[in-house]
């Protein structure tokens, strides 16, 4: 009866334990860019489904418009393409409770905000 009750009680906390686990797979949703009237049009789109579009008019000789599959670690987002060729800002570091987008390429420092 006593290895009963403490059977009982041990799955019934285990059970209690997993019941308050969140599960959080899904990607970001979001938007970063600059402001309309930026001649550059940078912007970075998350979607949930771990795709993304970069688009980066900065050069006019080498406009950048990428997409691919992105994955989070610890607020960083590396963005991944099937086009290696392409250089262009693929480590961004999300902040400000994810209203903000960083990133360093060179002495290239960008910083979008969520739109």
């Amino acid at each position: 009866m006593k290895s009963t009750m403490k059977l009982t009680l041990t799955v019934l906390t285990i059970s209690i334990c997993f019941a308050f686990t969140s599960k959080n797979n899904d990607g970001l949703s979001v938007t970063y860019g600059v402001c309309k009237e930026d001649p550059f049009q940078i912007e970075l789109k998350l979607n949930s489904d771990y795709t993304f579009t970069y688009q980066d008019f900065s050069i006019r000789s080498q406009k950048i418009k990428v997409q691919g599959t992105y994955q989070i670690k610890n607020n960083k987002v590396q963005l991944m393409t099937k086009d290696s060729q392409i250089e262009f800002h693929d480590k961004w570091k999300i902040v400000d409770d994810g209203t903000t987008a960083k990133s360093r390429k060179g002495l290239t420092f960008y910083t979008l905000r969520k739109k």
